[in-house]
């Protein structure tokens, strides 16, 4: 056997491990970049970052459910409908319900369980005091206070909570540092939103170091326990980017201001420069150069963010408005024209949300390659238009007589859209639409 060995070129790209950790911070959402940042403030000596988190700022509702436009309203208006898709969820009640064990409960325990249920606000809170609980239902404040005890002992924890202090108290007993954590919640919460950690320190007695560790425990805590929870099924969200249209403009912000703002600690530079030590200064050195390389990975971030919007803006403006459906865009399309790999975008667009004058939408959700169309215009459409659509015929049809798959199929060919009957099947039931037999009415 004769063994040959050969050389050749080839060019293959390889990733340095700046350049992942660069695509990891790219695609980061608004909550995780802000979570790195406490890290890296805690880790690196260097960075100076402070939370840009305003008071009473709160977070958008983006609704679990599909949007579809459907070209033209039943009353002839051109602006065209949005469908929404019913989708309910689990009461809050059912779900305090179930947690409690009602066969030892008392008729009158009963009635103020109920009671403290329909007084919770949004957030989750009990704010009504046990006297007051007591006096409408003509009951012992005694009874109100030991039901009232109890209930706060249920999941999500923080619920029944009546403050913002007791929520988040609530969260940390039985951690590690329950006593520290509970001291900083009393007595420094307005310290903790304006990031001053040298007040804490001094008056705990603790180094900065471990004030920024429990603060970060803090930062992570449930300030609203029913978040997620209730018939509307809402999921409240940071957006990461902000459209906003005005007199015939449009304005491409992006929300990172929530984030915070990260900076280099001149007070350690000096130290720096001005160290005899080499081992020291070496030190330094890494860590200045590691708070450089972060602050220039979130300044890029930014600039790939807003050149994908103005892209996707470009595409769906009509959309964003409510005038047009959705239309058919790729992730190739939008890398080709901002000269990025197509990897690169869909890394930007991982888990982020874009604000507009049509809700609160997920990014990747206006991504859908085309149905063709053969109709008046021609123009491929998207699988939403085809789906709202596929609603609207449903909708109109004779509830006597409900059109098959195969008779769908036929009727969207007929308007352009040209899709198969096992494709009609499974765009219904992604509807929740059932088959002809099921929606027939005598």
């Amino acid at each position: 056997m004769e063994i040959k060995t050969d050389i050749s070129l080839q060019t293959k790209q390889v990733l340095s491990q700046v350049q992942m950790q660069s695509l990891n911070i790219l695609s980061m959402s608004m909550t995780e970049l802000e979570e790195f940042l406490q890290n890296e403030e805690i880790e690196n000596p260097l960075v100076e970052y402070s939370s840009g988190r305003q008071e009473g700022e709160l977070p958008v509702a983006y609704r679990e459910y599909d949007r579809f436009y459907n070209g033209a309203s039943r009353d002839g208006d051109s602006r065209g409908e949005i469908y929404e898709a019913d989708d309910t969820e689990q009461s809050v009640e059912h779900m305090i319900m179930m947690q409690l064990p009602w066969k030892t409960l008392t008729e009158e325990q009963h009635r103020i369980v109920k009671f403290c249920i329909h007084s919770l606000d949004q957030n989750g809170y009990l704010t009504v005091p046990p006297s007051e609980i007591a006096e409408a239902l003509k009951a012992e404040v005694s009874e109100v206070e030991y039901i009232v005890s109890r209930l706060k002992e249920l999941e999500p924890v923080g619920i029944f909570a009546s403050s913002l202090e007791e929520c988040l108290v609530l969260q940390v007993l039985g951690m590690e540092q329950e006593a520290a954590l509970c001291t900083i919640i009393r007595n420094h919460l307005q310290d903790v939103a304006d990031g001053k950690v040298s007040t804490i320190s001094r008056r705990l007695k603790l180094s900065s170091v471990e004030v920024r560790k429990l603060i970060h425990v803090i930062r992570n805590l449930n300030p609203r326990p029913l978040n997620g929870y209730g018939g509307d099924r809402a999921q409240y969200v940071f957006p990461d980017i902000i459209l906003s249209y005005q007199d015939g403009q449009w304005t491409v912000s992006l929300n990172d201001k929530w984030a915070g703002n990260i900076s280099i600690n001149e007070f350690y530079v000096h130290m720096m420069e001005t160290a005899q030590d080499e081992e020291l200064k070496n030190y330094f050195e890494e860590k200045l150069k590691r708070a450089r390389f972060i602050m220039n990975a979130v300044e890029q971030r930014r600039r790939t963010l807003e050149g994908i919007t103005e892209g996707i803006l470009k595409r769906q403006a009509g959309y964003f408005l409510g005038k047009e459906p959705l239309k058919p865009m790729t992730l190739e399309e939008i890398a080709a024209e901002r000269e990025i790999h197509k990897s690169t975008v869909s890394r930007a667009i991982r888990d982020k949300y874009i604000l507009t004058p049509a809700g609160c939408l997920l990014i990747r959700d206006l991504f859908t390659t085309g149905i063709s169309g053969g109709g008046k215009t021609g123009e491929d459409v998207s699988r939403n238009t085809v789906k709202s659509r596929l609603k609207a015929l449903v909708d109109q049809e004779d509830k006597k007589h409900p059109c098959s798959d195969e008779q769908l199929a036929k009727l969207l060919e007929a308007e352009g859209m040209a899709i198969s009957r096992r494709t009609v099947a499974k765009y219904r039931m992604e509807l929740g639409i059932g088959g002809a037999f099921s929606r027939r009415e005598e």
